[in-house]
């Protein structure tokens, strides 16, 4: 009899009421509020959907842009030498590879921008975007060459106090999807047993140190070799991702791939962008 790479113990996911409730009253909402473009809030139409053709158009190359498949950071022509960017060539990553949907851009700084639409889903209250950034995310994974070997997928967990202050938990309705479209099963692995601060604002050492020790593999977890894919809603400088993919193969797994909705290029206090994975 064939062992199975991973072995889980009892455990079970938060249904996410709040979502089922936006989707139910959705049509009477459209009705009686005419949905706007997200980006450029102009009518987009009936059934068309959150986003107008013309936004939809920028958005749409926005996730063509080319990444490193390595550690999903922007590149350009040639900027990929042996799977590598300059970038990551250097770090040693316990990640073997990352995709992502596309890059992170100021939505200040563009009118239609991924950036825009991932901060009406985590900051908003936009439940139902996670529909869309997962579609995505999902289609990226199955594009992976990597796709056939991943045995199950894992979300980066959050903290409970977090979601005292958050309870929409962006990574947990993306990892919804993908497992939906792409029919790889779901695994609670991890926990986070320490919340510590948010790693926004802090620097590339500070947010290494602050996510040190703050996973665990669950009680009655087993890896065998497994192979696996984390998935997180944004990565910069791949603190989170790393951490928990080093936990991961302390456990026994041999493999952690990683997809992220964006990667943002992480800058210093004063704006300039630094290297960073």
């Amino acid at each position: 009899m064939k062992r199975n790479r991973f072995d889980v113990g009892k455990g079970g996911q938060l249904g996410n009421i709040r979502a089922v409730v936006r989707r139910a009253t959705r049509p009477m909402v459209d009705i009686l509020f005419p949905p706007l473009c997200l980006a450029c809030h102009r009518w987009t139409g009936p059934a068309a959907g959150f986003f107008c053709p013309s936004c939809l158009d920028g958005l749409n190359s926005e996730r063509g842009e080319p990444a490193c498949p390595r550690c999903a950071a922007a590149v350009g022509p040639y900027g990929v030498t042996d799977g590598r960017c300059g970038r990551c060539r250097n770090h040693r990553l316990r990640v073997d590879q990352t995709i992502r949907v596309g890059p992170y851009r100021d939505p200040l700084g563009a009118l239609t921008c991924l950036g825009t639409v991932l901060r009406a889903f985590k900051y908003h209250d936009r439940a139902e975007l996670g529909e869309t950034f997962g579609s995505w995310l999902a289609e990226a994974v199955e594009a992976a060459s990597w796709r056939d070997r991943v045995e199950a997928v894992v979300t980066v967990p959050t903290h409970w106090k977090h979601r005292l202050v958050r309870p929409l938990y962006a990574p947990e309705l993306l990892t919804s999807v993908v497992v939906r479209t792409t029919g790889l099963p779901e695994t609670p692995m991890l926990r986070r047993v320490r919340a510590g601060p948010h790693q926004i604002g802090l620097s590339y050492t500070a947010r290494h140190a602050n996510v040190r020790g703050a996973f665990a593999v669950r009680r009655g977890v087993k890896l065998h070799q497994a192979r696996l894919l984390l998935v997180d809603d944004v990565k910069t400088t791949g603190a989170t991702l790393e951490e928990c993919a080093r936990i991961l193969r302390a456990a026994g797994a041999a493999e952690v791939y990683a997809a992220v909705a964006v990667k943002v290029p992480y800058a210093t206090p004063k704006g300039r962008v630094i290297r960073s994975i």
